[in-house]
């Protein structure tokens, strides 16, 4: 990240969201009308980069980011029907589920998580639209490069033995390898039984069909400048194998071919699912 500055890549994603609301017919993967409200004036304009004319990746990341959002938003619900009554959302950038989660959720515990900059712009964009945070939201403020996630959500009254799930959407990518496995480690220490941890990540693009060759060059110098590069790629028994490491008992890379069936296959749109990117869960 720049300094003092709102996460590029979490605007990004919050204009993302819009544009499917805008330019993808219904029926929608994601109802998220407060993605446009986020971003304000300020960047409004990036919807209308995410049009139907857009290159081709950003229209496939039109389809995956509200896709990833509406699975997490799946497993939140399954996991509350196993009695989990805390989600913990990690690299929240500027998510809406805490306005929009189902009324029988109500007493769900939400602690949103992310870089003092984006949380700054969070609240400030709240206040400009006049809408509070809703009762049993946190927003709590973590440089994940220079300190334990752990200490931070202890510091925010997070309490260990409760099960919890958690998101933990976006971030991977930008640790280097290590650093994440050493995330990953300490969340397993932290969380107690039946909790779980969903995350997504990026594979190696020499894995990948060949369109996707150009964009070794053209994302790398595009999130160099934003000061955000992509800088772990994994491929899915490399993850697996760096969470069960990491102490947790079980890890599951869900098969593309179940998110096209229970997502893609009902949506009017010829936009194929992204394969760059993969969905994952580590359950204790």
């Amino acid at each position: 990240m720049i300094e003092d500055q709102p996460s590029h890549t979490a605007i990004h994603v919050a204009a993302t969201r819009a544009a499917h609301l805008r330019f993808d017919p219904p029926p929608h993967l994601l109802e998220d009308s407060m993605a446009e409200a986020f971003l304000g004036d300020e960047y409004a304009g990036l919807i209308d980069t995410l049009d139907n004319n857009a290159h081709w990746v950003l229209r496939e990341n039109r389809l995956f980011v509200p896709l990833r959002a509406r699975w997490v938003e799946d497993e939140v619900a399954r996991a509350c029907e196993a009695g989990v009554r805390c989600f913990v959302i990690l690299g929240a950038g500027l998510d809406s589920y805490a306005f929009r989660r189902p009324a029988a959720l109500h007493d769900l515990e939400i602690i949103e998580v992310d870089h003092p900059a984006t949380q700054r712009f969070k609240r400030a964009r709240l206040d400009a639209i006049g809408r509070k945070i809703p009762d049993g939201v946190r927003l709590v403020e973590c440089d994940f490069e220079r300190a334990r996630v752990s200490d931070t959500l202890f510091a925010a009254g997070f309490d260990a033995g409760t099960p919890a799930f958690v998101s933990w959407m976006g971030v991977i990518y930008y640790l280097e390898r290590e650093t994440a496995r050493g995330a990953l480690a300490e969340l397993a220490e932290l969380l107690g039984p039946t909790s779980g941890v969903a995350l997504d990540f990026l594979r190696p693009y020499e894995d990948l069909s060949p369109r996707y060759a150009e964009l070794t060059r053209l994302s790398g110098q595009y999130l160099k400048r934003a000061g955000e590069p992509h800088v772990n790629f994994l491929r899915d028994e490399d993850l697996e194998a760096d969470i069960l490491e990491a102490g947790f008992g079980e890890a599951e890379v869900v098969a593309r071919r179940t998110l096209i069936d229970r997502y893609v296959r009902a949506l009017h749109s010829e936009v194929p699912l992204s394969e760059r990117f993969g969905l994952a869960i580590a359950r204790k």
